[in-house]
């Protein structure tokens, strides 16, 4: 069989183990199915998932003139601390900018490596600690909007890291770490504007991955 569309972000369900859908312009195909068998890809041409057009993709999906106007792609993305819908300051789009960053964000501890902090928005849990290959997580902090996820982030990224080793998560080689005491470790480091929005008591949430072997060389 065969199947075309723009290759993506795949969707995640967590069920006993994760499993894992490509979405295609006409269907969508479990790729846990697929597992153990031969597949091929054949690239046809560039879209960008902003204005459709063939043109070569410069970052997140986006070519190069997108990325630098859509609003989908503000700097905030990647550094919600720089995040301004809530003192009603436009980037690029303050309409959109409103509609993403003033809604419910976590920010969490993930063990996929090693214990990072991160940021996402509330609907994106768990999907976002499956996109990082985490095989357990935890709540810190639930805020209001993106701006006190990203100044939280930026505190507590000073006292733990806040990037995966991705070769080390590939091997499964990680660390053994308590992330519940991490979260009470770190409760002392949260900045004065989102202290009360520390969750305790909280458990951690266990990701089992569908894994048939462990790869033990990796080459880039």
């Amino acid at each position: 069989m065969q199947y075309q569309g723009v290759l993506k972000k795949m969707v995640t369900e967590n069920l006993d183990t994760v499993q894992y859908y490509l979405s295609t312009a006409s269907d969508y195909l479990h790729l846990n199915q697929l597992m153990g068998k031969t597949i091929s890809l054949e690239f046809l041409h560039y879209e960008c998932l902003s204005c459709g057009m063939d043109k070569e993709i410069y970052r997140q999906g986006f070519c190069k003139s997108c990325f630098f106007e859509t609003a989908s792609a503000g700097d905030w993305i990647m550094r919600p601390e720089l995040s301004k819908a809530h003192l009603g300051i436009e980037d690029r789009d303050l309409e959109y900018e409103t509609k993403v960053q003033l809604q419910p964000h976590i920010v969490y501890l993930a063990n996929s490596s090693n214990v990072k902090v991160g940021v996402t928005r509330k609907t994106q849990v768990p999907t976002r600690w499956i996109d990082q290959g985490a095989h357990e997580a935890i709540e810190i902090v639930e805020v209001p909007n993106r701006y006190l996820a990203g100044i939280t982030e930026v505190a507590l990224k000073e006292h733990v890291a806040d990037k995966t080793n991705w070769r080390k998560m590939l091997k499964n080689d990680n660390e053994d770490e308590s992330l519940t005491a991490w979260r009470d470790k770190l409760q002392a480091f949260i900045p004065e504007e989102a202290k009360a929005y520390f969750i305790a008591n909280n458990t951690e949430t266990t990701l089992n991955f569908p894994v048939e072997a462990i790869p033990k060389n990796l080459k880039v």
